[in-house]
């Protein structure tokens, strides 16, 4: 069996810690015979405006008790914590003697099969930002490196143009010409109220589509996903038209039934573009933070572990399923 969580966000006031501890105490340990591997979807810790070690140091306990399962242990990047892979060789002085390392298998998606289902595993961000996926990611680095304690490193701008050094004269040019008012209103669309509750303006998905004009690079898409640049700029139109569809329904927990396999559908294609999902590979994601399991469009969300949430997903016998804990 394929055990399945996402964005615990270790590091944020609002994560669920003792409840995820219990789940470890109280199911993955004493299932240690029927499990054979923990997947962790990407934001276990938050890393977003937070001293990087010290999210670290303050939550070893939980990455130890991980690491401690016989079990393989699988890490992918989210957005909160994209800055892990290039943390690890700065902690290893940090990581306890008796650590299994469950940090040592980090990556950004992860394929594998279960009983003949063949399983596509990533994040989720991927998905919802697949036509700025460029952009996106240096922001979600820098944002894990903002700290306004540190005046070099109080503006998430200074930190994301040092990102983009590397990238083509042309785009590091589009991103020096975002005005002030972009910037702000990316930032805080982006990244979320300062105060780290839960409820925020909601702006909509399209406003978010259309404030990412300036930074979207369908030439990236072209590279990411071999398909020409019309077809890529038709299923843009099409994206955009679902967004505004699940605006409509943004006070639901999920899509209503009749549009569901077109959102599902939607999400399945920009998954394709941004990390090349194949016709027959489940999607299992995190990020959404509600859980579910489409076994029609085969996509599933391992939900989160905030507040009072506890939810997480089990592969089995070739088969999804979505668990609430405790159950």
């Amino acid at each position: 069996m394929i055990i399945a969580v996402s964005d615990i966000h270790l590091g944020s006031q609002l994560a669920n810690k003792s409840g995820f501890r219990e789940f470890i105490r109280n199911y993955l340990k004493p299932n240690q015979d029927d499990i054979s591997r923990i997947v962790m979807l990407g934001d276990i810790l938050d890393l977003w405006r937070n001293t990087n070690s010290r999210v670290l140091i303050d939550n070893l306990d939980i990455l130890s008790e991980i690491g401690q399962l016989d079990m393989d242990k699988n890490y992918l990047a989210g957005n909160h914590d994209f800055a892990v892979v290039s943390l690890l060789s700065q902690t290893q002085s940090s990581v306890p003697p008796d650590s299994t390392g469950v940090l040592d298998r980090v990556s950004e998606t992860l394929e594998l099969t279960n009983d003949g289902l063949k399983l596509k595993f990533i994040h989720g961000h991927q998905v919802d930002y697949w036509s700025a996926l460029r952009f996106y990611e240096i922001f979600s680095q820098s944002m894990c490196f903002v700290d306004k304690n540190e005046p070099e490193l109080s503006d998430v701008w200074t930190i994301v143009r040092q990102f983009a050094e590397d990238l083509p004269e042309d785009y590091r040019s589009r991103l020096e010409d975002i005005s002030p008012e972009t910037r702000a209103a990316l930032e805080q669309k982006l990244a979320g109220p300062l105060d780290g509750t839960l409820d925020g303006e909601k702006t909509g998905l399209s406003y978010e589509w259309d404030l990412l004009s300036s930074v979207r690079d369908f030439e990236d898409v072209v590279i990411r996903s071999g398909r020409p640049l019309d077809a890529i700029e038709q299923f843009a139109g099409v994206w955009r038209r679902v967004l505004e569809t699940i605006d409509q329904y943004s006070t639901f927990p999920l899509p209503p039934p009749h549009i569901e396999d077109e959102v599902h559908g939607s999400r399945r294609i920009a998954a394709d573009l941004s990390v090349g999902l194949g016709e027959d590979q489940f999607l299992i994601r995190g990020h959404g933070h509600i859980p579910y399991v489409s076994q029609e469009s085969m996509v599933a969300d391992a939900g989160c572990w905030l507040g009072e949430k506890a939810s997480y997903l089990s592969i089995k016998e070739g088969e999804v399923s979505v668990h609430q804990w405790p159950t």
